[in-house]
């Protein structure tokens, strides 16, 4: 009997890779579950990158966005989706927010309830109280961010274990394919995300400062004292920040050769650094 096996697809190349791979080597080992969880402040090249993985692999890909419930006790759910209807101007972000707070790095609960509980929740729904895997694309340069209980949480990382990639791998991958994620490295997961870097945020207020738009917004409604960023600083002060940074952020995810950035921002579900 094959084991059960929940594929985390956080709709980046590394994600996209282990994806594939799977699908093309581990169908005799596992019955697999594909799963996209989107947030609502994913950039729209994320969401068309998704749709062509689908398309071109030949796998499904199970769109879930959360349904946060009312009153305390009642745990985040999901409800599905797909490329055409997924919420493309926070909705699903607003939610988490509206019942639990601006999250920042002293809050990390929006990866909680935005991604890890209703892809668990998701993988409920499909087979019950039926055990299974869940396979985590972190690569074997970013080691560190493996769960610490990643045995007791029966989650495996294929990139480091079965075929160990680094960022220079997967961007040689992708040069060979005939389509990919058409973002700048500084520009994956949720738009602008309070991990990324002062010099990445910098670099995405200087080049579309209505990015922050969003962030902005939720800091004005819900704030109540709370901002998003590190040094407790604001949308706004990031922004202003931004107008004096005359740095250059470099593109990595056209590097094949030297390590330029581990992507220590990235929020893929499950890690160490996201909260649990």
């Amino acid at each position: 009997m094959k084991k059960k096996l929940l594929v985390s697809f956080s709709g980046g190349e590394t994600s996209a890779f282990m994806a594939q791979w799977l699908w093309k080597h581990k169908q005799d080992e596992y019955e697999m579950l594909f799963v996209f969880a989107n947030t609502g402040q994913e950039n729209e090249e994320t969401l068309q990158f998704v749709d062509k993985c689908e398309n071109e692999f030949g796998f499904k890909i199970n769109w879930i966005e959360c349904d946060v419930k009312d009153g305390k006790g009642n745990g985040t759910s999901f409800t599905l989706t797909d490329f055409k209807n997924a919420k493309r101007n926070g909705e699903p972000f607003e939610q988490v927010i509206k019942k639990y707070g601006i999250p920042n790095p002293a809050f990390l609960h929006c990866t909680r309830e935005l991604k890890m509980n209703p892809i668990k929740v998701f993988a409920k729904s499909i087979w019950g109280k039926e055990k299974y895997y869940l396979a985590i694309g972190i690569r074997v340069d970013e080691f560190d961010r493996m769960n610490d209980k990643f045995r007791e949480l029966r989650i495996i990382y294929p990139l480091i274990s079965e075929i160990p990639m680094t960022k220079p791998k997967i961007n040689f991958y992708w040069k060979q394919q005939s389509f990919r994620l058409n973002l700048k490295g500084y520009q994956g997961n949720c738009v602008t995300c309070y991990k990324k870097s002062d010099k990445k945020l910098f670099q995405i207020a200087k080049e579309n400062p209505s990015a922050f738009d969003f962030f902005d917004k939720m800091e004005q409604e819900y704030g109540n004292g709370q901002q998003i960023f590190r040094q407790n600083r604001t949308t706004k002060q990031i922004l202003e920040q931004a107008k004096d940074w005359n740095g250059n952020v470099i593109d990595d995810s056209q590097n094949i050769t030297i390590q330029t950035d581990l992507f220590s921002e990235s929020c893929e579900a499950f890690t160490n650094d996201c909260s649990v």
